[in-house]
C-alpha cells in the first residue's frame, strides 16, 4: 500500500492462500481495494490464482524490487535465482530472516542474495518498532506521529549512510552493515 502511494508499480503479491500477478502493474486504487475491501489479513481478490500457481509464475515475472513481508525464512535460492535472472535489483526485507537459510544471519541465499543485487537488511529496513520504543524511552521528546516517523527514518537512514562510507557498491550492504552492527554492539 505505501510503496504504491509513494508510486512503486506492484506486479505481483502473493500469500499463503494466493496470489495476484500484473504485469503491467496494479494502479495506486487498485493495490488500496486489496487492502481496503478484504476480510481477513489473507489477500483477497476476484481474480487470484491458487498459491501453487503464483508460487511458480510470480518469481519470473520481472519486478526489479522485491519485499519479502509476510513471514520469516521464506525465499530459497531458487526463487533468487529466478528474480535476478529476470531484472531484480534491490531486496528491501519487511520480515525478519527473509531468507530460507538455517542460519539466523546470513546464510548461503542471504549472501547470494547479498553479492548479487542491493539488499537492505532486514536489522534495518525492520526496525521500526525497535526504533519505537527506544524513542519512547528518552527523556524530554516530541510525542507526535511526525516526531516519530522522523526518528525511525532517521535511524534507517544513518544506518546506510555509514554502511556506504565504507562500501558505496550495490553489493554487499547487508554485509557491511552486519560488519558494523557487530563491531557496535562488542
Amino acid at each position: 500500500y505505501y510503496l504504491a502511494q509513494e508510486g512503486a508499480i506492484i506486479v505481483g503479491i502473493i500469500d499463503k492462500i494466493g496470489g495476484v500477478i500484473n504485469t503491467e502493474g496494479y494502479t495506486f486504487e487498485e493495490v488500496k481495494s486489496l487492502l481496503e475491501d478484504r476480510s481477513s489479513n489473507f489477500l483477497e481478490a476476484n481474480n487470484m490464482m491458487s498459491f501453487e500457481e503464483a508460487n511458480e509464475k510470480i518469481w519470473s515475472i520481472g519486478a526489479e524490487i522485491f519485499v519479502p513481508a509476510a513471514a520469516s525464512r521464506l525465499l530459497s535460492q531458487n526463487q533468487l535465482d529466478q528474480m535476478v535472472e529476470n531484472g531484480l535489483e534491490v531486496i528491501s526485507a519487511g520480515a525478519n530472516v527473509p531468507f530460507a537459510d538455517k542460519e539466523i544471519f546470513f546464510g548461503p541465499i542471504s549472501k547470494s542474495a547479498d553479492a548479487r543485487v542491493s539488499v537492505l537488511p532486514d536489522f534495518i529496513a525492520n526496525c521500526g518498532m525497535a526504533r519505537v520504543f527506544a524513542y519512547l524511552m528518552e527523556d524530554e521528546i516530541e510525542m507526535t506521529d511526525k516526531a516519530i516517523f522522523a526518528d525511525t527514518s532517521d535511524c534507517i537512514k544513518n544506518a546506510l549512510i555509514k554502511s556506504h562510507a565504507i562500501n558505496n557498491s550495490k553489493t554487499h550492504i547487508s554485509k557491511t552493515a552486519f560488519e558494523i552492527a557487530l563491531k557496535e554492539l562488542v
